[in-house]
């Protein structure tokens, strides 16, 4: 993993905590530039400092993505200061519990804005410079609730289906591009995830540590992987939705954050 990142730049969205600090984490010590963008600066300090402490060079940008323009502005940045970026972690994202009719429509589209307009629009501003240089690559970070519906998190759910079958597209696309796009789809992780989604956290025996998360992520990257499905439980969930009517698994996934999993 080392030999991909020495000497490269990466940026990686929704930084300051969760999985998006644990990818810093992770990266800090591979000879990486890395740049960390995110809402709450005080957190992404935090997190720019252990990057720091472990060799790292790290630049931080305060960001909210879905602001108008915000993705335009930031890529114009780089651009007018010569900062080339090579690798994208596409991790911000943010998921919203309710029924469809019921849960608030400015809320149910940020969803969107974040998760499937922001990630794409980095994504494309950035890859052409990518191709051109033949180097580099897209690590967008999905969910196993892209594999079924998600009552009670469909916006969510939806948005995370788009990013896999987009990224999985992507993949084939760059080939003998030289430029590499996975997707990584982990399911429960240990982060403030659910209590930001207004959602009860799920059993610990199915949930798994961020760091586990990112480095499963960043394994299946540099191998060339179009997908990674972290941890064997969450494995045998995703692939045991083929075996069962598309609809039936929607209703399994009631369960998860129907009426009971909200707070």
């Amino acid at each position: 993993m080392n030999r991909l990142f020495d000497g490269t730049t990466v940026l990686i969205t929704g930084a300051s905590s969760g999985i998006g600090a644990a990818f810093a984490d992770e990266l800090a010590g591979t000879g990486a530039r890395l740049i960390l963008t995110a809402r709450h600066p005080e957190r992404l300090a935090a997190v720019a400092a252990r990057a720091r402490a472990a060799g790292a060079g790290v630049d931080t940008v305060r960001l909210d993505l879905v602001a108008p323009g915000a993705v335009a502005a930031l890529v114009g940045e780089f651009e007018a200061r010569g900062v080339t970026v090579d690798h994208l972690v596409n991790n911000a994202g943010i998921g919203v519990v309710g029924r469809g009719d019921e849960t608030p429509l400015d809320r149910q589209l940020r969803v969107v804005d974040l998760n499937v307009r922001a990630a794409t629009e980095l994504a494309l501003r950035l890859l052409p410079g990518m191709v051109a240089r033949g180097r580099g690559g897209i690590l967008n970070v999905a969910s196993t609730a892209a594999f079924q519906g998600v009552p009670w998190l469909s916006v969510y759910g939806g948005s995370k289906a788009y990013i896999l079958n987009w990224s999985e597209a992507l993949h084939v696309e760059l080939r003998g591009s030289g430029v590499r796009c996975c997707c990584l789809c982990p399911g429960p992780v240990a982060t403030a995830w659910f209590a930001s989604a207004g959602m009860s956290a799920p059993m610990r025996t199915i949930v798994q540590a961020a760091p586990a998360v990112a480095r499963a992520g960043l394994r299946g990257y540099t191998r060339g992987k179009s997908h990674v499905i972290s941890g064997p439980l969450s494995r045998a969930g995703a692939w045991l939705t083929r075996a069962v009517p598309r609809a039936l698994a929607a209703r399994i996934a009631t369960g998860f954050a129907g009426p009971r999993g909200k707070r």
